[in-house]
């Protein structure tokens, strides 16, 4: 779906007759407001006042402003340089508006976003979309006010239509650029994740970097050179394939490594702490999650028989901790997963591990059952990695290709020690990685629109209204840090793979022909601009998908969906 142009080029009019229009119905009741509407020429800009159809403060005299900026940024990185543009929006034009105004509000990744953003065709302006409440004073509308802040985003628009090139946009571009290329240099170093030397890893309440934390030091004997050529020579802390283990005392620091590890696929700009840590991009942070949605999934991997249930086709509207954390694994699998992340704090203990002593007084009961540890130097085996959180049983330690020791935040190769207290476990006989299809209408979400109403106040349980009614969806344990933009965006994107799906796609094809049609950006997501969106990764998009109660998503077995 191609929406309309922003603006109609030959409805264009000088701003000059903006400036009139204000002073003229500065004091008029509200109807005057629509004189303001329409496109409107400025020095190096072209500014369009729009009445959106779905206000997003819910507020009738809300507005959409859109910039089209000629810009002479250069195209180099379009989304570090949009995301970029978006701080110094919020620094500069938005830290003291003369009206309330507003927009996305960038956080400590770099995503792609429907807020700013270059045009595809054309001659590839900058697109800066803003919203505003339209001033009043009393019961009269307040132009001059209105007029304050047409000169305030004049100015603004002429730090980048002049020739004076900052040097904060160079160095936001060079961060993006340089976690790219680290990202990129993984698998020719062995690697599925990367802490680059002197990464500021814990984080504060804000989620920037806490100020009293002490940078990671890497020692000669876990340290690793990854040389990106221009980009520099890069020393940190590599995680190879495999099985990692991070064990050590409490509030030393094992989580937020792997927090860190989580985060490391997105990029950070400059000043993160993180900016140096990348991962695989293909990652799953599974956790137990009780009370979730399974749709139809084989469990059998880990279960061989469950009372009541065929472990083939298990589906409940209200998982228990193992089950929930076993599904999420084999959907993740199912869905391209390369790097699997577990913390011990937050996973199902039962599905983790199960010690000999309990084997015994469960005796027959436990028959078939396969836990998660037992599984994954198997699943390494099939090129599927995994770090994990090892703080309380020695199974984790005989998992484990190596085992890192945290203390004080700083790692410590503990392998051999570890080898001496725990053997090394053999993986498992060779299985087949899960096969999983949407198989349901394309309508599924969407029904007959190109758009979704999608209440995110709350980003971790959003609702949802689909036809006449309205859907929560709970993704509190999901394993990802949201935001409200980067919920909608995701929902939107599980609408739309329904559609991309034609009633009936494996979820690896599926994740295919979703990188290709969000190649353009959020603005593929949400053509009409209902909402504040940013692209998802791929695998929040597969929660999504197999949280909610449709689409349809059934297991591959035997060659048949």
């Amino acid at each position: 779906m191609i929406p309309e142009p922003i603006y109609d080029s030959e409805q264009l009019r000088p701003v000059s007759v903006l400036r009139s229009a204000l002073a003229r119905i500065d004091g008029w009741g509200p109807l005057a407001w629509k004189e303001i509407l329409g496109a409107w020429q400025l020095p190096g800009a072209v500014l369009a006042i729009e009445r959106p159809e779905w206000p997003i403060s819910g507020d009738e005299d809300e507005r959409t402003l859109t910039l089209v900026i000629a810009h002479g940024l250069g195209r180099a990185q379009p989304v570090a340089t949009a995301d970029w543009v978006l701080r110094q929006t919020w620094a500069g034009l938005l830290a003291k508006p003369e009206i309330r105004a507003w927009t996305l509000r960038p956080g400590a990744a770099v995503r792609a976003t429907n807020a700013c953003y270059f045009q595809a065709d054309g001659d590839g302006a900058l697109v800066l979309r803003l919203h505003a409440l339209l001033p009043y004073a009393g019961m009269c509308l307040d132009a001059r006010r209105f007029r304050r802040f047409l000169k305030r985003l004049e100015r603004f628009v002429g730090e980048f239509t002049g020739d004076i090139r900052l040097s904060g946009l160079a160095a936001h571009r060079r961060a993006v650029a340089v976690q790219q290329a680290l990202r990129a240099a993984l698998p020719a170093h062995g690697l599925i994740a990367f802490l680059g030397e002197n990464s500021v890893l814990p984080r504060n309440v804000t989620g920037g970097p806490a100020s009293q934390a002490r940078p990671l030091a890497v020692p000669e004997p876990l340290a690793i050179t990854v040389d990106l050529g221009p980009l520099g020579v890069h020393r940190g802390l590599g995680i190879k394939r495999g099985v990692t283990a991070l064990a050590g005392a409490p509030y030393h620091g094992k989580s937020t490594v792997l927090q860190a590890i989580a985060a490391g696929a997105w990029d950070h700009p400059p000043d993160d702490g993180r900016e140096l840590v990348v991962a695989d991009l293909a990652l799953l942070f599974v956790q137990a999650e009780d009370g979730r949605r399974i749709k139809d999934t084989d469990l059998s991997l880990f279960f061989a028989q469950l009372p009541g249930a065929d472990a083939t086709v298990f589906a409940t509207p209200r998982a228990s901790g193992a089950t929930s954390m076993a599904a999420s694994v084999l959907q993740g699998l199912a869905a391209g997963v390369r790097l699997l992340l577990i913390d011990e704090d937050s996973a199902a203990s039962n599905l983790l591990v199960i010690d000999a002593g309990m084997r015994r007084l469960l005796g027959h009961r436990l028959a078939g059952t396969t836990t998660l540890l037992e599984l994954l130097p198997t699943l390494a085996a099939a090129g599927v990695s995994s770090v994990l959180v090892a703080g309380s049983a020695t199974a984790s330690l005989a998992c484990a290709d190596r085992v890192l020791i945290l203390d004080h935040f700083q790692p410590e190769d503990a392998t051999a020690k570890a080898r001496r207290i725990a053997p090394r476990s053999k993986p498992g006989m060779p299985f087949a990685l899960p096969r999983r299809w949407l198989v349901d209408s394309p309508e599924a979400l969407f029904g007959p629109r190109h758009f979704l109403r999608i209440d995110a106040t709350e980003p971790e349980r959003p609702r949802i209204t689909v036809g006449a009614e309205v859907w929560l969806l709970d993704l509190r344990r999901s394993g990802w840090e949201l935001d409200a933009p980067l919920v909608s965006g995701a929902i939107l994107a599980a609408a739309w793979c329904c559609r991309l799906a034609e009633g009936g796609c494996e979820l690896t094809e599926l994740e295919r022909r979703y990188a290709s049609f969000t190649a353009t950006g959020a603005v593929a997501l949400d053509p009409f601009h209902t909402a504040l969106v940013a692209v998802p990764p791929w695998q929040l998009v597969v929660g999504v998908l197999e949280r909610l109660e449709r689409p349809w998503i059934k297991p591959v077995v035997g060659g048949l969906a």
